[in-house]
């Protein structure tokens, strides 16, 4: 269920068109999760700064069952590279987010994963 959210300032035509696709394959690999599962959201030209400037930059959350904790400083470096060479948007101007959901806490085709 690695559920892949991407807030950016730029605008929607600086994204390219198969950015949510590498995405979803990018994701899948990095946590070793079947991309059946895997949901990426791109919500561009969000009104936003990060350290006191509007240069591009972003919010970005990583949600999995699992996957995640010790491995988060090695997915964060490999998330920060993806995005700066996707996007062009540095990797010290965003946030990565890490949830490791439960999996009673995961609802998919009318039941949960627990």
């Amino acid at each position: 269920m690695p559920t892949f959210n991407v807030f950016v300032s730029i605008s929607r035509d600086e994204i390219p068109a198969d950015f949510v696709l590498e995405a979803s394959k990018f994701i899948a690999g990095l946590l070793g999760k079947p991309e059946q599962y895997v949901t990426v959201r791109v919500v561009p030209d969000q009104l936003m700064c990060h350290g006191g400037s509007n240069d591009p930059c972003g919010s970005v959350q990583l949600m999995s069952i699992g996957a995640l904790g010790d491995k988060n400083k090695s997915h964060a470096s490999k998330i920060g590279d993806f995005l700066e060479s996707k996007l062009g948007i540095k990797k010290d101007r965003f946030y990565i987010t890490f949830f490791d959901i439960a999996r009673n806490d995961c609802g998919y085709n009318g039941t949960t994963f627990a």
